[in-house]
């Protein structure tokens, strides 16, 4: 371990965050917070890193970081535009323990990797969201609600839907694009789905892009968008063509974004999908368990984030778990398994942390002693923590690709 020592005497643990866009993304500002906060009440120092949207700058960083004298404990990192094969081996061969969070490698990619802990050795866990079941939700919840007023059907008395996609290479785009596929196919007779352009990612292409595609399909009542940012492009499109966003177009995006839930409480957006900012904090929780030696068989090499439907009905619960005053109110060591014997699983459940009793940091910490159903992520299998061969581990439910938001 790299740990630097407190004034106390106490060894604080370093861990390194490489992000890959710029820190006032919409996304990735929150992220990097949520994960700072959770890092600051587990003592561990966090360093933040930023891309820029630049594969080969994420390499340089990761590199460089790996290879100082000092090398941190342990970092993390997305298989940002299907790096994180190169990632993985950097970090592996300078043995620095890593963890994949938010996007995950292609199947072939993982076919010639394994899992964690497996031929990398140094491959802690992995992190992932389940866009595909973002893209799912958010596409029949906007169609439940289009089909609520006769207004919005077409001439042939259907309802039309346009799309907008991230990046068409990045596998969060890929993966949501395929739950809005199936949740059409399955809806056929009643659901026509248009056409769907790349807007990559961007609020002002696709604000350039949705009014196209409104003058080509002006009958559309429906707006997908697999990113917030580029939902809200697509409300300033609608309102640029003289239509009413929330009432002659229903829109909905994915994130979760404060914005975005600005606009639900305004009837603007009907609905957004998120879940997954929370997820380096939650892979600073397993690190921080990991750093204090709990058995690598209550780690599990993969977790899958939930990722929730947001409309006006929930709102208010989600907002409380995704403000700020929450986050610092929440002491997050409890969602350690480190006094937690009889826990075999974690439950990074932040809407129970809120309400709970003892949840929050002026209540003194108590032991969980008592039994209690397993209802979270798999376990990983054994392995020593720095090993030098592979062990078995688990198989993931599912690998993905390229960048999720």
């Amino acid at each position: 371990m790299h740990s630097e020592d407190t004034e106390a005497g106490e060894r604080k643990f370093h861990v390194a965050m490489f992000t890959p866009r710029d820190q006032d993304d919409a996304f990735w500002g929150p992220f990097v917070e949520f994960m700072g906060e959770v890092s600051d009440d587990l003592g561990i120092q966090l360093e933040v890193f930023f891309a820029g949207n630049s594969r080969n700058r994420m390499v340089s960083q990761i590199r460089d970081v790996c290879d100082r004298e000092n090398k941190p404990d342990a970092i993390v990192f997305q298989s940002f535009k299907r790096g994180g094969p190169r990632f993985l081996r950097i970090a592996d061969r300078r043995q620095v323990p890593a963890v994949l969070v938010n996007a995950g490698l292609q199947p072939e990619q993982s076919e010639e990797l394994g899992q964690p802990r497996t031929k990398l050795t140094y491959w802690l866990a992995e992190v992932l969201p389940d866009d595909y079941d973002a893209g799912f939700q958010l596409a029949n919840a906007l169609i439940d609600e289009a089909l609520r007023s006769p207004q919005r059907l077409a001439a042939d008395g259907k309802l039309h839907i346009i799309g907008l996609s991230g990046v068409i290479s990045d596998g969060a785009s890929i993966q949501r694009m395929a739950g809005l596929h199936d949740a059409i196919a399955r809806r056929s007779d009643e659901v026509v789905l248009d056409q769907v352009v790349a807007a990559d990612w961007s609020q002002e292409l696709a604000r350039f892009r949705c009014r196209i595609l409104d003058r080509r399909y002006p009958e559309s009542s429906v707006i997908w968008s697999a990113s917030d940012a580029m939902a809200i492009g697509a409300i300033a499109a609608m309102q640029d063509r003289g239509k009413t966003p929330g009432t002659d177009v229903i829109i909905g995006g994915v994130d979760a974004t404060p914005e975005a839930l600005d606009l639900i409480a305004q009837r603007v957006l009907f609905a957004t999908v998120g879940g997954h900012v929370m997820e380096g904090g939650w892979c600073i929780v397993l690190l921080y368990d990991f750093f204090h030696g709990i058995d690598l068989t209550r780690i599990p090499t993969h977790y899958d984030s939930p990722m929730r439907l947001i409309t006006r009905e929930n709102l208010a619960g989600y907002r409380e778990v995704l403000s700020r005053e929450t986050w610092r109110e929440t002491d997050f060591r409890q969602f350690s398994l480190l006094d937690r014997p009889n826990q075999s699983t974690y439950r990074f459940d932040l809407g129970a942390a809120a309400t709970d009793r003892g949840l929050k940091k002026n209540p003194p910490l108590e032991n969980d002693n008592g039994s209690e159903k397993d209802d979270g992520a798999g376990e990983g299998n054994s392995s020593e923590k720095n090993a030098s061969t592979p062990a078995k581990t688990e198989s993931a439910e599912r690998q993905r690709d390229g960048e999720t938001r």
